[in-house]
C-alpha cells in the first residue's frame, strides 16, 4: 500500500447523478456507473477529457454519487446536468499497486487497509475517483 497526502483546490463538477450509495469498487464497477460514464464519453466535447466519479455525503450520513466532468465556473456546466462544488482540502491520494487485477478494487482495497491500520483517518467528506482513459486514482477525504 503506498499513497501520498495532497491537498487539493476547490473544484466545481457537473454531470449525472446517482442518490444513496455507498463508496466502494462495487458502486464503481457498476452497470450503471458504468453507462453513465458512456453517456458522458459520448458528449461531442469529451474527447481525451478525464472524468470523476464523484462521492458526497448527505446530512443522512448517505452518499451520492456524481459520474462528471471538471468545470472552470458554473456557468460552463450542461444545462441538465447536476452541480457539485467540492472545497479545497486535504487527501490521501491512491493508485493502483497490481495487487488486484482490477484497478478499482486495488485503490479501495488500499483505502480500507490504510484505515484497518489507522495510517490515515476518513473524514468521510467527498471522495474522489479520476479517470484518465483506463487509469484510475482515488482521492480519500483524511482529517489531519
Amino acid at each position: 500500500m503506498s499513497y501520498t497526502i495532497v491537498l487539493r483546490d476547490q473544484a466545481i463538477y457537473g454531470g449525472l447523478v446517482v442518490p444513496r450509495v455507498r463508496p466502494s469498487f462495487k458502486v464503481s464497477n457498476s452497470e450503471l456507473i458504468e453507462f453513465l460514464r458512456d453517456r458522458l464519453r459520448d458528449r461531442d466535447d469529451a474527447a481525451d477529457r478525464a472524468l470523476y466519479t464523484v462521492y458526497v455525503p448527505d446530512p443522512a450520513g448517505n452518499y451520492n454519487v456524481l459520474v462528471s466532468y471538471d468545470y472552470p465556473a458554473v456557468d460552463a456546466i450542461p444545462a441538465g446536468d447536476v452541480l457539485v462544488r467540492v472545497p479545497k482540502g486535504v487527501y490521501a491520494r491512491f493508485e493502483p499497486n497490481g495487487d488486484y487485477h482490477d484497478p478499482v478494487e486495488d485503490v479501495w482495497a488500499q483505502v480500507d487497509d490504510a484505515t484497518a491500520s489507522a495510517e490515515i483517518t476518513r473524514a468521510y467528506r467527498e471522495e474522489i475517483e479520476i479517470w484518465r482513459g483506463p487509469k484510475v486514482e482515488l482521492y480519500i477525504s483524511i482529517l489531519v
